[in-house]
């Protein structure tokens, strides 16, 4: 078998040429289309373009938990995507001040009402002598309360710090000075540690930087098409996306083989550290490539269809894809003490 990887995770490269080889690419189109269309379908009223980038850019700041995926189904019929969705657009139509002052001013119980997530668990008694009173333990979703909270409140901070009045304020300013992805992305990153998405591996760092990128994605998307400080030239050279969904389908595909270890923790729906999640991540964005540099190998028969092939398409094609119903039974990576996904 011809692999790339790390011990522990291979990346099959003939797998993924076979891959891009079968390509649907009708199924490709629809399903990237559907994705990158969800920025302009949102369904609220802005008072202006600013509100909207920063409600915009709030969501990808906060596209992560989904290591409490179980546990937010169980709680609320949402898993974290739906969620952090459902949240965002609650605070926007309490008109709930965003801006960097009014995120250090949210509190736990604005997190648990606005997000639907449950503070307390179940009631159990406690017998203190002849007296029994009834006592409830943090529910199994106070932690993400807590990070979501801490995430929101630390940007707020810094926001302030940097003479920044919203994220959409700093997104905005920065795309002035040079209107590419790569700028975006390299400012995002270096002001916020919640999209600092990195770890070590092997005494090496890797590098993935999802929600930055997925940030400077949906901007454009958004609004490239109408404002030329967001019309990215290098829209295209993002890596994919990698949450807890795409190495689950590029798993799937027999594109990643994670070592024994890895695997019988994502078989028997275990936590991962992050070191794994890492791995197993940046292993599909090497898988990612192989499959795009095939597809766009001029040597061979082309894929035509409406939807260019790079890491950023297919990312968001592996996530569509990832939501059919008999793909939704796929177990995917579980790693809770994170803000990167």
């Amino acid at each position: 078998m011809d692999t790339l990887g790390c011990n522990l995770v291979n990346v099959c490269a003939e797998k993924a040429k076979h891959y891009a080889d079968s390509f649907d690419k009708v199924k490709f189109d629809s399903y990237v289309d559907s994705v990158n269309g969800w920025t302009h379908k949102l369904p609220l009223v802005f008072d202006n373009m600013a509100q909207e980038l920063n409600l915009i850019s709030l969501l990808d700041l906060l596209q992560f938990g989904s290591g409490f995926r179980r546990e937010l189904h169980e709680a609320t019929g949402r898993g974290a995507a739906d969620t952090i969705r459902f949240g965002c657009i609650s605070l926007h139509i309490s008109q709930t001040p965003l801006d960097a002052k009014g995120l250090q001013a949210l509190t736990l119980g604005d997190i648990s009402q606005h997000f639907g997530i449950p503070l307390l668990g179940e009631e159990r008694p406690v017998v203190s002598g002849t007296t029994a009173v009834m006592m409830s333990e943090p529910s199994a979703l106070r932690p993400l309360a807590d990070i979501i909270l801490g995430c929101l409140q630390d940007t707020g901070r810094r926001l302030q710090r940097g003479g920044f009045a919203s994220l959409s304020d700093f997104v905005i300013r920065i795309c002035a000075e040079k209107p590419t992805a790569a700028h975006l992305v390299e400012k995002l990153v270096n002001a916020f540690p919640s999209l600092r998405d990195a770890a070590s591996i092997d005494g090496q760092q890797v590098y993935l930087f999802k929600k930055a990128q997925l940030l400077a994605y949906d901007v454009c998307q958004r609004f490239g098409s109408t404002d030329a400080r967001f019309a990215f030239p290098d829209i295209g050279d993002m890596s994919l996306f990698a949450d807890n969904v795409v190495p689950a389908m590029a798993q799937h595909h027999g594109l990643l083989v994670p070592c024994e270890a890895i695997a019988v923790k994502i078989r028997d729906a275990r936590e991962l550290t992050l070191t794994e999640t890492t791995a197993m991540r940046a292993a599909s964005i090497v898988a990612g490539q192989l499959i795009v540099d095939h597809a766009n190998n001029p040597e061979v028969a082309p894929i035509h269809g409406k939807a260019s092939i790079n890491q950023a398409t297919l990312g968001a094609f592996w996530w569509r894809e990832g939501k059919e119903p008999e793909l939704r039974i796929l177990q995917r990576l579980i790693c809770k003490n994170t803000v990167y996904f």
